[in-house]
């Protein structure tokens, strides 16, 4: 073991079993074979069906994150793109995340191979990437967060044989640079245990949201290593010329989302739509969805003030409910 890898932590006994592979199947901790985190998850949803559900963050604040994710929620997206969260405060919040057993995902600001190579160094099981509209962009994007898959079978420093995964995911290949110790931590992996199987676990969803991404929607979908699309309703209602909160009543907005969904269903990819409440997560995951987030911090905070103030708008403004 050279001097480098042999001090990445692993978490202690007792952490999340979603980080790990199941010893129900045989797997180990360090078998590259078996996926982790958001992969993990929304394969083992598929059968029996049921929707992967998250949480929008976007205030900063490890204890927040940490909080969120003891809802019980399969992911927390941590919102770099329209959120007040910082580097900083990501790397918090990715962390504290991961250690209540939810999956971490951030949104990125755009397709920068900087704020890919930040967002996975932190440990995110995985980017959401907004505005993506040509297949050469999201080719471009799958490149930035794919480590260089390796040729051959080579010797190792502890005196075994480093052979290329067979997965499929773990055979792109890309130019993401090696040296976060951070994002190994979360995943509860050594260095080298993080670098042979982050191809096929690391998630890679885009948005689509504009009309040029509608129109190559099913063009962005074949792209190899593209595992989701990821409907964003106002932004591609008001891009489409309509009110962007009004998008649930326009059959045009409509239509553009179920092409969005068939799409990624007939390319094998997983289709995902940002919702804000329970009603609109069941009507979506009975259309077909697979990951829905259901509100957030900020939508939190506001809907149970708003309930809360009006209760007593008798009192407060002097009046009685005689």
């Amino acid at each position: 073991m050279d001097r480098f890898t042999r001090f990445i932590p692993t978490f202690a006994s007792g952490a999340p079993s979603l980080l790990v592979p199941s010893t129900d199947h045989g797997q180990t901790h360090s078998d590259n074979e078996g996926l982790l985190g958001l992969q993990r998850t929304l394969r083992d949803a598929q059968d029996p069906r049921r929707p992967v559900l998250g949480s929008w963050m976007m205030l900063p604040g490890a204890a927040l994150a940490r909080m969120t994710a003891q809802m019980g929620y399969d992911f927390v997206l941590v919102d770099c793109e329209h959120g007040n969260i910082d580097d900083g405060a990501m790397h918090a919040a990715v962390g504290a995340v991961a250690a209540e057993g939810a999956s971490p995902v951030v949104r990125i600001p755009g397709p920068d191979n900087v704020y890919v190579k930040r967002a996975l160094d932190s440990g995110a099981h995985g980017i959401l990437c907004p505005s993506m509209s040509t297949a050469e962009e999201a080719r471009k994007l799958v490149s930035f967060a794919k480590f260089p898959a390796p040729k051959k079978a080579v010797p190792t420093t502890e005196g075994g044989t480093e052979t290329p995964s067979r997965h499929e995911g773990q055979r792109l290949s890309g130019t993401r640079g090696v040296g976060s110790p951070i994002a190994p931590a979360v995943f509860r992996q050594t260095l080298r245990e993080y670098i042979r199987t982050a191809n096929q676990n690391t998630l890679i969803a885009v948005q689509i949201e504009t009309l040029e991404g509608l129109e190559n929607c099913e063009d962005i979908a074949r792209v190899d290593g593209i595992d989701m699309l990821f409907i964003g309703p106002n932004d591609l209602a008001s891009a489409m010329g309509y009110p962007a909160l009004e998008h649930e009543s326009i059959p045009e907005v409509q239509a553009a989302v179920q092409r969005v969904l068939d799409a990624a269903k007939n390319a094998g990819k997983y289709a995902g739509m940002f919702c804000t409440a329970s009603d609109q997560v069941r009507r979506r995951f009975e259309q077909g969805f697979d990951l829905m987030n259901l509100g957030g911090d900020i939508v939190a905070l506001m809907e149970w003030n708003a309930v809360q103030l009006e209760a007593l708008n008798d009192i407060r403004h002097g009046r009685s409910r005689s």
